[in-house]
């Protein structure tokens, strides 16, 4: 197991995150961070591929387009938490004072549903209504970075050497074109940055549109999963999957990390990527993957309840204590 220890901004801590495994440990800061560019991996990214977090941050501040990192939890999940409504709204306004404090003028965010969430809460609020997010693909794509083609068809190759039994679009031992179709999630359908971010990073030639793409993108089925009906979630899943093989792909590549768990561990037609995979030559265990996220971070650690499905830890050390705390 390899340990990433990164100072979160926004939170003024230190936190150690174990990889794989994911212990996590919470030093308290030295005092108040600042910094005027922030990039916001979001909870996915930071459950699914912790080496890929920190090797995004590090080309990003390499390249002088970010300041800091904050490992914070955008709060969209809290919505479907007891009480939600109002939960998401303390945590956003705690949110928002703290990007206000740190002097953040802009975000550069992973996740669909963070960049959507965060301007959402930050442009409703006075002290952070001038601060911009934009979509990591939108960043990677202006710094001139773009997939090789030969990394994504040796990825893609040995994917569907090794899965030939299991997936679909390899019945009778054919040999499908290399091919990826490309699917949008739900929270990029008004913007359609994702989607751009995404087609410009991908090798043209090796890119399929699926039926429904941009703004008539249909859900891999992670919302309805997480309001809790998981019936429904593998029939979309399923559907995505059949969408993709329909377009002449060979696989899926996403935009969006819970897009590409969703549709690795639902559906069984085609193998999935995240784009990130093919830029970094990092392939994702995502059939190894925790069926839900141990890690999501907020301020603090809330009362337990009983419940693991969703559960949330605390950045903030108790006040006074400077010792490192396990949590």
């Amino acid at each position: 197991m390899e340990d990433y220890v990164f100072e979160d901004v926004l939170a003024g801590s230190t936190v150690t995150c174990g990889f794989p495994g994911l212990d996590t440990r919470v030093a308290a800061a030295d005092g108040p961070r600042r910094a005027r560019t922030l990039f916001f991996p979001g909870c996915s990214l930071i459950n699914y591929a912790l080496p890929l977090v920190k090797a995004v941050y590090d080309l990003l501040a390499q390249a002088e387009r970010v300041e800091g990192i904050s490992l914070l939890c955008c709060g969209k999940i809290l919505s479907f938490e007891p009480d939600g409504k109002a939960v998401r709204a303390a945590f956003e306004d705690e949110l928002c004072a703290h990007v206000a404090a740190a002097g953040v003028e802009r975000i550069v965010a992973a996740c669909p549903n963070c960049v959507a969430a965060l301007r959402g809460a930050l442009a409703e609020d006075e002290r952070t209504a001038g601060v911009e997010v934009v979509p990591l693909p939108l960043e990677l794509e202006a710094l001139g970075y773009r997939v090789d083609a030969e990394v994504a068809k040796r990825l893609l190759a040995a994917e569907l050497e090794a899965g030939a039994a299991f997936y679909e679009v390899c019945a009778e031992g054919a040999r499908p074109p290399l091919r990826f179709s490309v699917h949008d999630s739900c929270p990029d359908r008004a913007t359609g940055e994702f989607a751009d971010g995404l087609r410009a990073l991908m090798p043209a030639e090796l890119a399929v549109e699926p039926a429904h793409a941009r703004r008539s993108s249909q859900c891999c089925g992670s919302l309805v999963r997480a309001a809790g009906h998981a019936d429904k979630a593998l029939e979309q899943s399923q559907a995505r999957g059949a969408e993709a093989v329909a377009a002449g792909g060979s696989a899926i590549v996403a935009a969006c990390v819970s897009c590409s768990f969703l549709l690795s561990v639902s559906q069984w037609r085609v193998p999935v990527f995240h784009y990130l995979e093919l830029l970094f030559d990092w392939r994702i265990d995502w059939r190894a993957a925790d069926a839900y996220m141990k890690l999501r971070f907020l301020f603090d650690e809330p009362a337990a309840d009983g419940g693991e499905a969703r559960p949330f830890k605390g950045l903030a050390p108790e006040p006074g204590d400077d010792r490192e705390e396990a949590r």
